[in-house]
C-alpha cells in the first residue's frame, strides 16, 4: 500500500468495501492507533493524490482489524460502493502524538539512505508495515530495490527534516539486492522491466511472510 503526505495531510486508512445496506464503509486502517477513528468528526477523501471531498462522520466502530465508518450523506450500499479504493486523510494538525524514536511513514518517503560502508543507497520508496517491524524499500535509478528491516541494530539515525537516514546494513544484505552488473544490462527492454518488477514483488512478499 502507498503511504503519502498530501499537502499537510496524513493518510490514515483506505476504503476496502461496504458493510450492510445503509452505506456503512469498511476501512483498512493505516495507523498504529485505529481507535483514532472513534475521535474523528470529519475526514478528507483522496484518489491517487487528488482531493475528492470532505465528509462529516456520523458513526465509527472498531470491527476486528477493520474500522466501520458511516459518512454523512452516504445512505445506501450503492453510494458507498462509489467510494471503494479512496484514501482517508486528516489534517496534519490532527495527527496523533508519537513516542520517542517514532516517525510518520509519510515523513520517511523520499529520505536519502546512506550506509556506513557502501555510502549512498538511494531514497526510501515505500515502507511495508509489519506486525513485528517495518521494512524499508530503498530505490536507486538503474538498480534493484533494496529492502531492510527497521531495526535499531541497522538504523543509526533518522532525520526527517533533513530527509536523511543513516544505516549499517548486515553483512551480505547489500550484495543480495545490489550485485554489480554490466552497464549494458541497466538498459532493459519493456519485457525485461516487467520480469524485474515481478521478481521484486516476489521478494517483497517473501519479506512479509518471513516477518509474520
Amino acid at each position: 500500500m502507498r503511504f503519502e503526505l498530501i499537502i499537510n495531510r496524513l493518510i490514515i486508512g483506505v476504503i476496502t468495501g461496504t458493510h450492510g445496506v445503509r452505506g456503512k464503509l469498511r476501512i483498512k486502517p493505516l495507523t498504529d492507533e485505529p481507535e483514532r477513528f472513534l475521535r474523528l468528526s470529519h475526514c478528507l477523501l483522496f484518489a491517487d493524490g487528488q482531493f475528492v471531498r470532505e465528509y462529516d462522520l456520523e458513526d465509527a466502530q472498531i470491527h476486528g482489524r477493520q474500522v466501520l465508518l458511516q459518512l454523512s450523506g452516504v445512505d445506501s450500499k450503492e453510494e458507498a460502493q462509489k467510494l471503494f479504493g479512496l484514501e482517508i486523510a486528516v489534517d496534519r494538525s490532527e495527527a496523533i502524538e508519537l513516542g520517542p524514536d517514532s516517525w510518520f511513514i509519510p515523513d520517511l518517503i523520499g529520505c536519502e539512505v546512506n550506509d556506513e560502508e557502501k555510502g549512498y543507497l538511494g531514497k526510501v520508496k515505500d515502507v511495508l508495515a509489519q506486525s513485528h517491524h517495518d521494512v524499508y524499500i530503498v530505490q536507486d535509478k538503474g538498480k534493484k530495490d533494496l529492502l531492510f528491516p527497521a531495526l535499531k541494530t541497522i538504523i543509526r539515525d533518522i532525520d526527517p527534516e533533513q530527509k536523511r537516514i543513516e544505516v549499517k546494513l548486515p553483512e551480505g544484505l547489500y550484495e543480495i539486492y545490489r550485485e554489480i552488473v554490466p552497464e549494458q544490462e541497466l538498459e532493459r527492454s519493456p519485457e525485461q522491466e516487467t520480469a524485474l518488477e515481478s521478481e521484486q514483488e516476489q521478494e517483497q512478499v517473501r519479506v512479509r511472510q518471513d516477518d509474520l
